[in-house]
């Protein structure tokens, strides 16, 4: 039976056990500082929030030094962007011969250069078989086992095939790519991109009636989403992955996802009807992570430069709303000739 550590716990992190479980894997979980409530919560390895429930081979820590610390065949990182220091903390206490599977979403930057999650774990901790899943996968859907069809990239074919074996069943239908880079920037800069066609809710104009309460936002959103796509493949293109990946699973298929709702698709029609940023996240909004927005405050500046502000037209201005704590309007003059 193969022997898998879990590194976090939360939402995404407890879909993938939800998923490991069903594999008949023996798991072992770490929480996190932050995790240590929802450890203690739970009860016969009940999570009634999710309602989801564990059997006997899912096992859950609050400190590795409870860990038996046998060799491991896979070891996932499921922490949030805030998450990844610890993360490498507790791997340094580990002999890891075995593929690292990343879920966690972001970049982050060093002085003047964007990185990859991935790149963190690989100069922080000498890493080299690292996998990332990317793609559309709504945590509480894969829960229900709904047909789930994500990317494993990674430079290493065998990684990618050999984190497929033990995840692959009758409804998570995972594929292999080598373009670690294009689906690490995909699963990142689609949470800004998201938020962005969010806004189309609220972007109306001056023939519709105040009072309307008819959706009429699709044609925005639709043309939000196209604009999105190119300007995700400009991203994708100046870090040097493929374009073919931001037209499957990691760039079209989770955009599609994330602009149907979520936080930050939320954030968006907040946006678009006329908010402004700090005032959603002090009310609407508070105590709720947004990655989309939190990511472009973070490395929107340094993103812009290194691309080009007309090549991102949708991105500078969501930045400019952000940042300024300006009124969202999109400009359609900018990228429609």
């Amino acid at each position: 039976m193969n022997k898998i550590l879990i590194l976090g716990f939360g939402v995404a992190s407890a879909a993938y056990i939800s998923l490991l479980d069903h594999n008949k894997k023996k798991v072992s979980v770490l929480g996190t500082p932050f995790d240590f409530e929802k450890i203690n919560n739970l009860k016969i390895k009940k999570n009634k929030k999710l309602s989801l429930s564990f059997s006997k081979n899912i096992n859950f820590y609050k400190s590795i030094e409870n860990i038996n610390k046998k060799r491991y065949s896979l070891v996932v990182i499921a922490v949030n962007s805030k998450g990844i220091l610890w993360a490498s903390k507790q791997l340094e206490k580990l002999k890891i011969n075995c593929p690292i599977l990343v879920l966690t979403k972001g970049l982050y930057k060093s002085k003047k250069n964007i990185h990859k999650i991935s790149d963190f774990f690989k100069f922080n901790n000498n890493l080299k078989r690292i996998v990332y899943a990317a793609g559309p996968c709504l945590a509480g859907e894969l829960i229900k086992k709904t047909h789930t069809r994500t990317v494993l990239a990674s430079s290493s074919i065998a990684d990618s095939r050999y984190v497929k074996k033990i995840l692959q069943n009758e409804y998570y239908h995972p594929e292999i790519s080598t373009d670690i880079i294009g689906a690490e920037i995909c699963a990142a800069t689609k949470n800004i991109y998201a938020t962005i066609i969010g806004s189309a809710v609220g972007q109306g104009n001056d023939y519709l009636p105040s009072n309307s309460k008819a959706k009429n936002y699709f044609n925005a959103a639709s043309a939000l989403f196209q604009q999105s796509i190119y300007e995700m493949n400009e991203i994708v293109k100046k870090f040097n992955g493929k374009t073919s990946t931001v037209l499957g699973p990691a760039g079209t298929g989770d955009l599609y996802v994330s602009a149907l709702g979520g936080r930050n698709s939320k954030m968006g029609v907040f946006l678009g009807k006329g908010f402004l940023y700090k005032n959603i996240i002090n009310s609407k909004m508070q105590g709720i992570t947004v990655e989309g927005s939190e990511l472009m405050l973070d490395v929107g500046q340094l993103l812009l430069k290194h691309v080009g502000k007309k090549k991102l037209p949708l991105a500078s201005l969501l930045l400019e709303s952000l940042s300024k704590n300006k009124k969202l309007m999109i400009d359609w003059k900018k990228f429609t000739n």
